[in-house]
């Protein structure tokens, strides 16, 4: 089964856990890049501020398509409880997808994923088959390994 990680970590914590669950499927990997949102206080400020308003920033769009694989997982942040606009940004263009999405996130703990989950939902072509969400305690404690491999056992079991 080739797979393909496609995802926005701005703080690197959605990265870590995008590198274990590549790891983990022995898949590719693909960061979108948004120099809008780099480290510091006035552009977190940001993030949050066209997080909630909609607004979508210009991305460097990954270099691997969608299409050629047999599975994508999508990543992002939870940001002011929706998916970051990087990443809504990416489905906005309408990037070949395979038959297959699954779906992870990250949140700080203030921004539960529920309603990300169901504006990412509303942005895919069709329903993802799977979801993980982690809180960044999770993704930099003793339960990352645990929740990356059952993800992966689950998705691997719906071949």
């Amino acid at each position: 089964m080739r797979t393909l990680i496609i995802y926005y970590s701005r703080s690197g914590t959605t990265r870590k856990l995008a590198e274990a669950l590549a790891t983990e499927l022995s898949a590719d990997i693909e960061e979108i890049r948004c120099d809008r949102y780099r480290p510091g206080g006035f552009r977190y400020l940001r993030a949050g501020y066209d997080s909630v308003r909609g607004n979508l920033p210009p991305i460097d769009m990954p270099q691997k398509s969608g299409s050629d694989y047999d599975l994508i997982l999508i990543g992002a942040p939870v940001w002011t409880s929706y998916p970051a606009t990087p990443v809504r940004a990416f489905l906005a263009n309408m990037p070949g997808l395979p038959a297959r999405i699954a779906v992870f996130l990250t949140h700080g703990g203030h921004s539960p994923p529920e309603k990300a989950v169901e504006m990412l939902a509303a942005l895919l072509p069709r329903q993802a088959e799977a979801t993980l969400h982690l809180s960044s305690g999770d993704v930099n404690g003793d339960a990352l390994s645990g929740a990356v491999h059952s993800f992966a056992e689950t998705l691997t079991n719906r071949r």
